[in-house]
């Protein structure tokens, strides 16, 4: 598989399938693993909190919510190119047009390698739900396990639930299994079908000047000249 991004199959509309499929899988919190990392031993919390500091978050997005720019990140929650680019791209989009108010970020998860990914999206979507999604998905990338080995358990995500300031973690966990949850991992499906994305994580970047699509965990000057050209 390229390591620019994990390939989506012919269109995004394929993840929504997988979504219905795995869903009662995903709410129980997939299959137990070993060597996922147990609560205590969750990592990247403090870079998580130091970066989205100060920084409005609400729903799936982080930012001004007037912001000219907004920027889509397309990402499976298991895939490690996504997580590089959580470490190589996205802080100096945070950092600059985010915090400066340019711009605004918008997770969109979507459910291709498999179980863990729904599994992990639904974590996320429930997160959304108390306008933490961006913090609990950094904390999520920084603990990641090998895709498609089990390593979203029950444990993992609560422990992350539980490392993510101001997350009410006994109404995360009913938010998973409840109806907004999937219906938003449903909807980021549609969003990415509807863009063409093939690959994750993908960028789009839309504003007045525009419509820019970046792949990959890129230089982050790639995605910044993007926004640029549209704002």
């Amino acid at each position: 598989m390229s390591r620019k991004g994990w390939l989506i199959g012919g269109a995004v509309v394929v993840v929504v399938a997988i979504v219905v499929a795995l869903i009662v899988v995903s709410v129980s919190g997939g299959n137990d693993s070993s060597g996922s990392a147990s609560a205590s031993e969750i990592s990247g919390v403090e870079s998580a909190v130091a970066l989205t500091k100060g920084i409005p978050q609400s729903g799936f997005a982080i930012g001004k919510p007037g912001a000219p720019v907004t920027v889509r990140e397309f990402i499976d929650p298991q895939c490690p190119v996504c997580k590089a680019a959580s470490t190589k791209t996205v802080p100096a989009i945070i950092k600059g047009p985010v915090k400066d108010g340019t711009a605004r970020l918008i997770i969109e998860p979507l459910t291709f390698i498999g179980s863990d990914s729904t599994t992990g999206a639904l974590a996320i979507a429930a997160a959304a739900q108390q306008d933490k999604a961006f913090t609990y998905t950094e904390i999520l990338y920084a603990n990641q396990g090998q895709e498609n080995s089990g390593w979203v358990t029950e444990e993992v995500l609560t422990g992350i639930a539980g490392k993510t300031p101001g997350l009410d973690v006994e109404a995360w966990k009913a938010a998973r299994g409840g109806s907004a949850a999937s219906d938003a991992v449903f909807a980021s499906g549609d969003r990415g079908q509807q863009a063409g994305v093939s690959a994750t994580p993908t960028f789009v970047i839309k504003g007045p000047g525009g419509t820019k699509v970046v792949t990959g965990a890129v230089d982050p000057t790639q995605v910044l000249d993007a926004i640029k050209a549209v704002s």
